[in-house]
């Protein structure tokens, strides 16, 4: 999908969702650009905003938050590295990578503690997960 008709769907319609536009303040300008080139590693450039398309479908991000995001990719020219094909998945722990960027970009720090937890409980899920299932 290109920038262009997926712009044009996300005007259509608007709701509440969990990162309503990315603040222009240059610390959350700059949280932007590491996202996009974190997302760029995982899925490459011209994934991206199928990427933000899920996340706008998921109520994460509103369309303003998606097409303040696609502004900043268009001034991102891809390295040769970026152009080779990449899957368009993401594993969970690059979804709540991203989970984690949305917070950021709200305001809301991230402390150690708190990644701690949620890597705690991710264990503690996959190990009751392996034992329940036998995977």
């Amino acid at each position: 999908m290109d920038t262009t008709s997926l712009s044009s769907i996300l005007l259509e319609t608007h709701r509440p969702a969990k990162l309503e536009k990315i603040p222009d303040d240059p610390i959350s300008i700059i949280f932007a650009f590491k996202w996009i080139e974190y997302l760029s590693e995982k899925v490459g450039y011209s994934n991206i905003p199928d990427v933000l398309e899920f996340y706008y479908n998921l109520g994460w991000l509103s369309d303003r938050a998606v097409l303040d995001l696609l502004k900043f990719l268009k001034g991102i020219r891809p390295g040769i590295e970026e152009e080779e094909e990449l899957p368009p998945r993401l594993t969970i722990t690059d979804h709540l990578v991203s989970l984690l960027f949305i917070e950021r970009l709200n305001g809301k720090k991230i402390s150690s503690d708190i990644l701690d937890r949620i890597e705690w409980e991710i264990r503690r899920i996959k190990k009751g997960v392996e034992e329940y299932y036998g995977v």
